[in-house]
């Protein structure tokens, strides 16, 4: 989810600031102060990665599934194309789903603060804009020595951008601002008190920054902040920007001077205008800032080293090294990019064929997965949702069984768990059971002694050996199918139905075969059919139904999978007829 993302993003890119301050730490001197300010556009950079797109991170190293067939199959409606009334015991195939009430509340509260954190800074730069206009409004032109002078700074900088050059009695020191059409505004207590020398450094000091696109920069970070407002660190980091914007742009005019003297000059003028600062420099380029920022800058240019070819190299390493450095967010996003691995993308390539099979589902949203083995083709319906991970239910008693069966807790012969004689609604369930009965009739507290027995550690172990779904336990091993931990989509429903059936997985034969019995529900001359139901429930509300399972003619194998979701009416049951529905369109009788 991008919530996480975001979070991520906000902890990588103080890891960021921290490379790049001991960077700057360590190559205090051996790199110029244009890579000391480049540096911080990697910040700009990583802070944006997590908003590129989600598509972008799932396509990253993730198979595909091609559709060598693109004309869809429509599913013909017939009334009486419905399966017949499924056992008592199939409707009573239910989980209660675990409510995430509880994570949304906090989601939306979170989501609430940030806003609000928002809109109060993006009010503080609005009043700041407001006054920058007041400014514009109320300035007036300089005398024409003034713009003589700074005519003959934009020549030495080869400024060709059109700039207009005003005063004010509204700002303290000189502010450049404005992205398309720029402006420079002085202060009057400068323009009516300095020299021509003094006048010269404020002027290519805003000329540099224009230059520089430095406004535009400004209103990069400004956004970033406004999205960040919340972290310190990102703050601060920005500030520190700031200051290396000004050193940058200190040391960029310092190479138009052809001596010391000229440049210790340049320090002098900010030496004189040091007390002089505004309060809107986190929208506007200024020449004077705080004290500390003055001496700091001060330093630079006692300092100033023009800039060495090694310097330049080293710089521009640096620099690739910290972009690669940003890179490794790509994959760690990539891996979020499903919704903690919520969603499922093949890693190889499938043939697929569309399907219409929306008259059998009617108003409720589901998915179906079909597999055809001979011919090698998924029959989908609903391609974003087959891949879409959800609680598998009583789904998952499959492979709980196959699992016992594994680590010997049971045994194909051997298989008839004692009952513990508590009174429980579902009447089925009241007796002792065996493997195929309590998987006929999805008795819970079966495999619940079955996964305990196990144990959280060894049935983690076995579902990621399997590649079941998310491949996550946790420690309960009572309730981890209902949504609160394991997930799986329909496509991998079916797939791992198939290497169930060829025992791809490499498990004891008599294991295979005592599952695939107790899969088995009914059959006729043409058809043999085996299959789990499953039902998800909140409160007295079905909200997800799934029939999975396969059906064996004389000449083939399909492998089925079919998830209903919704507000109610959406269960296992359900799911059972359309599935039957699916199979009656292509000739194959199931009653």
């Amino acid at each position: 989810m991008f919530f996480v993302r975001f979070l991520i993003s906000n902890l990588f890119s103080v890891a960021i600031i921290g490379i790049i301050v001991l960077l700057k730490k360590v190559l205090k001197n051996k790199l110029s102060l244009k890579f000391h300010y480049f540096m911080w556009f990697i910040l700009l950079a990583s802070l944006m990665v997590v908003f590129l797109p989600t598509s972008f991170f799932q396509n990253i190293n993730m198979g595909s599934i091609t559709q060598e067939i693109t004309s869809p199959i429509n599913a013909t409606h017939e009334s009486t194309m419905v399966a017949p009334d499924m056992p008592d015991d199939w409707r009573y195939d239910f989980t209660e789903l675990s409510n995430t009430s509880t994570v949304t509340v906090i989601s939306t509260v979170l989501i609430a603060v940030w806003a609000i954190g928002a809109i109060c800074v993006v009010v503080f730069y609005f009043l700041g804009i407001k006054k920058v206009r007041s400014i514009k409004r109320f300035a007036e032109p300089p005398s024409d020595d003034i713009l003589c002078i700074f005519e003959n700074c934009r020549t030495k900088l080869h400024v060709k951008k059109r700039v207009c050059l005003l005063q004010s009695d509204l700002v303290n020191s000189p502010v450049s601002f404005g992205c398309v059409f720029s402006y420079i505004v002085l202060p009057i207590s400068i323009t009516q008190n300095s020299c021509k020398t003094e006048l010269e450094h404020i002027l290519l000091h805003e000329l540099t920054h224009i230059k520089h696109k430095d406004i535009w920069i400004n209103f990069c970070f400004c956004a970033e902040q406004i999205i960040y407002w919340f972290n310190p660190i990102i703050w601060w980091a920005f500030s520190k920007m700031r200051l290396d914007r000004e050193a940058y742009c200190d040391w960029a005019i310092l190479n138009t001077y052809k001596n010391d003297e000229e440049r210790l000059c340049y320090g002098d003028t900010l030496l004189r205008f040091a007390n002089q600062k505004n309060n809107l420099t986190y929208i506007v380029a200024s020449l004077f800032e705080s004290k500390k920022q003055i001496k700091y800058r001060i330093e630079k240019i006692a300092d100033f080293q023009k800039e060495t070819t090694a310097a330049k190299v080293l710089g521009r390493c640096f620099i690739v090294i910290l972009t690669l450095a940003i890179m490794v967010q790509v994959p760690v996003f990539a891996a979020f990019a499903s919704d903690f691995g919520l969603s499922y993308k093949p890693g190889h390539t499938m043939n697929t064929v569309p399907v219409d099979y929306s008259d059998y589902f009617g108003d409720t949203s589901g998915s179906a997965v079909l597999y055809d083995m001979k011919a090698d083709v998924y029959k989908i319906y609903n391609q974003n949702a087959i891949t879409k991970r959800i609680a598998p239910c009583s789904t998952c008693k499959i492979y709980s069984a196959l699992n016992a069966l594994e680590q010997g807790i049971i045994t194909p012969a051997s298989n008839t768990l004692q009952w513990d004689y508590l009174n429980r609604s579902v009447s089925s369930w009241n007796g002792n059971q065996n493997l195929g009965s309590a998987m006929k009739n999805s008795v819970n507290w079966y495999f619940q002694c079955l996964d305990a027995a196990a144990g959280a550690k060894q049935l983690q172990e076995f579902y990621t050996s399997i590649g079941y779904g998310n491949e996550y336990v946790g420690s309960n091993t009572a309730y981890y199918w209902n949504g609160s931990a394991l997930k799986i989509s329909p496509l991998e429903q079916v797939e791992l139905l198939i290497k169930l059936y060829t025992n791809e997985f490499g498990f004891d034969e008599s294991n295979i075969n005592a599952v695939k019995e107790a899969l088995y529900l009914s059959e006729n001359d043409s058809a043999k059919l085996y299959g789990k139901t499953g039902t998800g429930k909140v409160g007295s509300n079905d909200v997800s139904g799934w029939f999975i399972g396969y059906v064996e003619t004389p000449n083939n194998v399909y492998f089925f999978a079919v998830n209903l979701q919704g507000h109610d009416h959406a269960n296992g049951d359900v799911a059972a007829k359309i599935t039957y529905s699916i199979f009656n369109t292509m000739g194959i009788k199931l009653e």
